[in-house]
């Protein structure tokens, strides 16, 4: 093996490396939660944080909400869809519910409800 076929394939392996951590970079820098039996609900929201706020203000006026009843609900509405078509599809119904002066779907009033019992 020569000299340029070395460096050749040092260079070559560099690359993959680099484009490998940046692919995967997302993983690393992006937020992450502790993990809750709830992830596969919550993964869908963009703003944990947010979320909470609202679920906080929601829990306040709604003290009957259980998370496990409220998960098992969700799931069954969203469970073959995204949370965008559910939600669309909620307003066109009219299932909408009060949470901190804002009236949104119950889906997402569910969903944020939930981060904050978490």
């Amino acid at each position: 093996m020569n000299r340029r076929a070395m460096l050749l394939g040092g260079a070559a392996a560099a690359v993959l490396a680099v484009a490998g951590g940046a692919y995967e970079s997302w993983r690393l820098l992006g937020k992450h939660y502790p993990p809750t039996p709830y992830d596969d609900l919550l993964t869908r929201l963009e703003n944990r944080e947010a979320a909470k706020r609202v679920g906080e203000a929601f829990l306040k006026e709604h003290t009957n909400f259980t998370p496990a009843k409220a998960a098992a609900a969700l799931r069954t509405e969203i469970a073959q869809r995204s949370l965008a078509d559910a939600l669309r599809h909620e307003i066109a119904e009219g299932k909408l519910t009060e949470a901190a002066h804002w009236v949104i779907p119950q889906t997402l009033a569910g969903l944020c409800a939930l981060t904050a019992s978490v």
